[in-house]
């Protein structure tokens, strides 16, 4: 079997603006955006599958960077070679995974989900069977993006979590000063109760003070994780931080932070919590990354894919893993469900895969069709 060619088409959507009185260091979602879909085909006539780009922005970038560096490294081999050719890349002088920029990353993480989706298709299995693993139900917490100014709108929030089942709520608290976040922390835990879990992260956007003051609260408040409060580099006041609060901390969902950076943080106290998505190591680099984390005795909490092949190549490594306890529940799930006949199913709090081969996605081509401004082959 090889690969023949590679496709993309380009899909124009127009997305309900969300938090956008609210500032976002990593941007906001809404207005006009472009996506690919992305389509890995073969002799045989079977094609693997994924999406470019996420629930924000724009991917025109990545769309030229994959045919800029990558095509022609893929047309001609044996796509059931996955991993070898994730090795050959991480072996390459001028083209180390190592040394890819972020952008690289994003690129290279599409195609090598659409790699695992078409060996499952040619193999009968679902991607989780392929990874060892076996299906199994997924507890998800629900989040937003930062979009209340105020304590009573975190509150609503959380009363939206609690209502569709999720028994677990990460809040996303934004620019809001430390009495007003303390206050919001105190409000939220007294709303939804002492069971419920609850998360915080605040995007790295802590200096150490301020980290430490809201740390000591949501040791107060029992919160699960506290996820990102500084800078994922600062190696000092993450130490500082960890022996002066009892919350674990999670990191790092900072996009410099790739697959070469797990050696920084694995034999370190803290963080207690690695974090990796898909979207930004695909399939291949984040079973690797969270199999460092288990060698190290760390979860790696899994982040949010941004689309719906990435939500789901998330769910089918959390599948054959043994160290990730929450899939991301991103809200509204309005801005990564499209293109595919099949949603991700919230059922009693939780998220399973389908039991298909490959990644268990069909693509819409109807929609497709109707949202496509033009194809890049």
């Amino acid at each position: 079997m090889k690969i023949t060619e590679i496709v993309i088409d380009i899909v124009e959507r127009n997305l309900d603006f969300v938090g956008d009185n609210v500032f976002q260091a990593s941007g906001v979602t809404g207005g006009i955006v472009h996506q690919g879909i992305l389509r890995i085909k073969t002799d045989q006539g079977i094609e693997g599958n994924c999406m470019v780009g996420g629930h924000r922005g724009d991917s025109i970038l990545m769309i030229n960077n994959i045919f800029k560096k990558f095509i022609n490294l893929l047309k001609g081999q044996n796509p059931l070679d996955n991993l070898s050719l994730w090795t050959h890349l991480n072996k390459m002088p001028k083209a180390s995974i190592n040394r890819f920029t972020p952008l690289d990353y994003a690129s290279f993480s599409a195609i090598d989900v659409a790699l695992w989706d078409l060996k499952g298709k040619v193999s009968g299995l679902p991607v989780y069977s392929l990874l060892g693993g076996s299906i199994k139900d997924i507890p998800a917490y629900g989040t937003y993006q930062p979009r209340h100014n105020d304590a009573e709108g975190y509150v609503r929030e959380s009363n939206e979590m609690k209502n569709l089942g999720l028994g677990a709520y990460k809040i996303h608290p934004g620019p809001m000063d430390t009495n007003k976040t303390i206050n919001m922390l105190d409000l939220v835990r007294h709303n939804v109760g002492e069971e419920y879990t609850l998360m915080l992260d605040p995007n790295n956007s802590y200096d150490y003070r301020k980290a430490l003051e809201i740390g000591k609260a949501l040791d107060e408040n029992f919160f699960y994780w506290f996820e990102d409060p500084i800078k994922w580099d600062d190696f000092e006041s993450i130490n500082k931080l960890y022996k002066e609060i009892n919350t674990p901390l999670a990191m790092s969902d900072q996009m410099p932070y790739l697959f070469s950076e797990n050696k920084l943080y694995a034999k370190r106290l803290a963080p207690q919590i690695m974090r990796g998505t898909s979207r930004k190591l695909g399939i291949t680099g984040l079973f690797r990354s969270s199999a460092v984390a288990e060698a190290f005795n760390k979860r790696c909490e899994i982040g949010t894919g941004g689309n719906i092949f990435f939500n789901m190549a998330n769910i089918h490594v959390t599948c054959s893993i043994n160290n990730c306890t929450y899939y991301e529940y991103w809200m509204p799930t309005s801005t990564a469900d499209f293109a595919t006949v099949e949603n991700i199913q919230l059922e009693n709090g939780n998220v399973k895969p389908f039991d298909k081969p490959g990644l268990g996605l069909t693509l819409d081509d109807k929609w497709i069709k109707e949202n496509k401004i033009f194809t890049m082959k």
